[in-house]
């Protein structure tokens, strides 16, 4: 399921992943798969030394798009609503947020973090669902500007790399468009 979800990656961007069974070191990433019912995937954003870990709970029923967004995050890829730019594209339903969660939502530091000239994406396999960490699960905690009713649907979709996320993947890693 790994290997599916790293060809998806592949078949769309110049980046290329291989099977290293030897102790990992600074360039590498390893999956540790665990059941876990508190989280679906655990990764950092960026490099870590000595190795990236991404851990994964085969628990979760979007397990291969999981595996593509946490893959991502140690790509250096952040979350489409921690964006500077957010706020002209989705509203923060602050009031329906688990305030232990708010730090999930905060926005990322545009020092550390580019957009690349790539525009907000709703389809991308890096947002949030509309309902993450919401107190009352029936009301949105992201709501879309544009399109609400649409948009809704889609937002946290894990399903498979969206257009916009394999722009950012190429302008990032292969200095094109692939």
């Amino acid at each position: 399921m790994i290997r599916n979800a790293l060809n998806e990656i592949e078949s769309k961007t110049c980046l290329r992943f291989q099977y290293y069974s030897r102790r990992p070191s600074f360039n590498h990433i390893y999956y540790v798969k665990i059941a876990s019912s508190s989280f679906c995937g655990l990764s950092y954003i960026g490099r870590v030394s000595p190795a990236n870990p991404i851990y994964l709970s085969f628990l979760c029923p979007d397990f291969p798009g999981i595996i593509i967004h946490e893959t991502l995050h140690t790509l250096g890829v952040i979350h489409q609503h921690l964006r500077t730019d957010r706020d002209e594209f989705i509203r923060m339903e602050w009031s329906n947020m688990n305030p232990q969660y708010y730090d999930h939502f905060a926005i990322a530091d545009a020092s550390m973090f580019s957009t690349y000239g790539v525009p907000y994406d709703y389809y991308s396999i890096m947002h949030y669902n509309a309902y993450a960490a919401a107190i009352n699960p029936s009301k949105p905690t992201l709501t879309p500007l544009t399109q609400t009713a649409r948009f809704l649907q889609v937002i946290g979709q894990r399903k498979k790399l969206s257009d916009r996320d394999v722009e950012l993947l190429n302008t990032l890693y292969c200095g094109s468009n692939g």
